[in-house]
């Protein structure tokens, strides 16, 4: 019985400028960047790429949206506070 340790996402121990200009890449020439991975590095880095890019997304959407209602509530109640 071997006890095997879950493989990690080499994009995720990139650093931000790193990631930043692959994910650039990628993005500029999207269709065919996913394939050209696939043939050169195989079906398991390409995985790891669309994951950390996915994960990218949603940590940068998530930071937008907090982002948007810290200053929308900053705004009203700037506005209440001015009114009353």
């Amino acid at each position: 019985m071997t006890d095997e340790l879950p493989r990690k996402n080499p994009f995720l121990a990139l650093k931000f400028y790193e990631f930043a200009a692959v994910s650039a890449l990628v993005l500029t020439f999207f269709p065919v960047s996913l394939v050209v991975c696939w043939l050169a590095f195989g079906t398991a880095t390409t995985r790891d790429l669309v994951e950390a890019m996915i994960k990218d997304w949603i940590q940068t959407m998530l930071i937008l949206i907090g982002l948007l209602v810290l200053v929308f509530g900053g705004m009203v109640w700037g506005i209440l506070e001015w009114l009353f």
